[in-house]
């Protein structure tokens, strides 16, 4: 029943916003009433039906094993896009969602869309035209600030909004104080809610190995997923960690950057209102949940990694953390790592984040998050009108 109440709580949510808020804010959040009011119903009893019929089909996947899958975590805007995309390119080693698996997750809905992209690949590639151009309709405002796009790896977290536990929902409705517990999951989710999202989640991640082809090692790139570290440890006694660290002052003024665009973007908030609270609680909890919950790993299980390493020289930074957990190389691997560093070094970054603009100062920033300087040896900010972005290629695709 709980899903159940989570669903008519958004669609309430988001029709009160429709009827009470002015415009543009009422037509923003209409498109999303839209989306989970008609579309969203339509998806879960396709997805239903196709989940029932895996089981005559692949009842193979239930005995899918998950051997010491990787899990991506830290800060939103670290760099964890930039590691994730890198890796899943090495699609010999490494199995992972892309968003439209996010959103059919049967694997008999997977078979069906690569058929019909092989098909498609020999009658001249229009169908992929069209998945461009759905790209462009509906995603492309939302590229300017992370690169996304219907076929690039993606989120695995946004699967969950198939049963309506996604921490996602609290992101797009963070008024809704019901929401909250789905995204501080370790916090403040009881534990029999907690293992019954595990059990959907691990179903899903079944199904993705084994449309994969069984024998490649999870990977999942999910910020979202470090309020949820207790409980993946619990499922996943095996999983290796990836931690991502910033600076404070880049990751708050980035992470404001980006939550008040989906804010304002979804009618979660008017444009010209700002929640700087908010954003500064996610920091805090993105940087103390690891510190929790991962204290007592060593480095077989447990890489700790700062931005600046990552993007320095990407290749390099993986190479040794896949070393640490003992994972193997690929001759293809080896390439696209040894490729990551050039190609870092290539890109120039447009973003740019005032801190006058979202009324906070470096020395603020200090007080707050005193302890990650000292525990990263960061050097305390002297007092500036502004901050420029870093110039890499993680501040535009790490959006999460």
């Amino acid at each position: 029943m709980t899903p159940v109440v989570d669903y008519f709580t958004l669609i309430g949510a988001a029709l009160r916003t429709v009827l009470t808020a002015p415009w543009p804010q009422n037509w923003r959040r209409f498109k999303w009433l839209f989306i989970f009011a008609i579309i969203w119903p339509i998806l879960r009893l396709s997805i239903v039906f196709f989940l029932a019929l895996d089981h005559l089909i692949y009842p193979g996947f239930r005995k899918q094993k998950i051997t010491r899958p990787l899990f991506i975590v830290g800060n939103l805007r670290t760099g964890s896009t930039l590691m994730y995309r890198t890796l899943a390119e090495a699609s010999d080693d490494y199995a992972c969602f892309r968003m439209l698996d996010a959103f059919m997750p049967a694997i008999s809905m997977k078979r069906a869309v690569a058929f019909l992209g092989r098909v498609d690949a020999k009658l001249g590639g229009y169908g992929a035209r069209v998945v461009k151009y759905l790209d462009e309709a509906f995603l492309d405002e939302y590229s300017r600030i992370h690169d996304t796009g219907f076929l690039k790896p993606e989120e695995d977290e946004f699967a969950l909004l198939n049963y309506m536990c996604s921490a996602a929902m609290y992101e797009l409705f963070p008024a809704v104080r019901r929401f909250r517990r789905l995204f501080y999951v370790d916090q403040e989710m009881s534990t029999g809610e907690q293992d019954r999202i595990m059990r959907r989640y691990m179903n899903m991640v079944k199904r993705q190995l084994y449309h994969a082809g069984g024998d490649k090692r999870f990977l999942s790139k999910n910020p979202l997923f470090t309020n949820k570290l207790g409980v993946l440890r619990r499922t996943f006694p095996d999983a290796r960690f990836a931690c991502l660290v910033r600076h404070p002052v880049n990751t708050v003024l980035s992470t404001a950057s980006l939550f008040h665009f989906v804010w304002h973007e979804t009618g979660a908030l008017p444009p010209d209102q700002k929640d700087m609270g908010t954003v500064l609680e996610f920091c805090r909890c993105f940087y103390n949940q690891p510190r929790k919950c991962l204290h007592d790993l060593d480095s077989r299980q447990l890489c700790v990694l700062k931005f600046d390493d990552l993007v320095r020289d990407p290749g390099v930074a993986m190479r040794n953390m896949l070393n640490d957990f003992d994972f193997p190389i690929s001759d293809n691997l080896d390439e696209i790592l040894q490729a990551a560093g050039p190609k870092q070094k290539r890109y120039k970054s447009q973003h740019s984040y005032s801190l006058a603009a979202w009324g906070v100062t470096e020395n603020e920033i200090y007080e707050q998050f005193q302890d990650v300087y000292a525990e990263h040896n960061y050097t305390r900010p002297e007092a500036a009108a502004a901050y420029s972005g870093s110039g890499t290629k993680a501040d535009q695709i790490s959006a999460s």
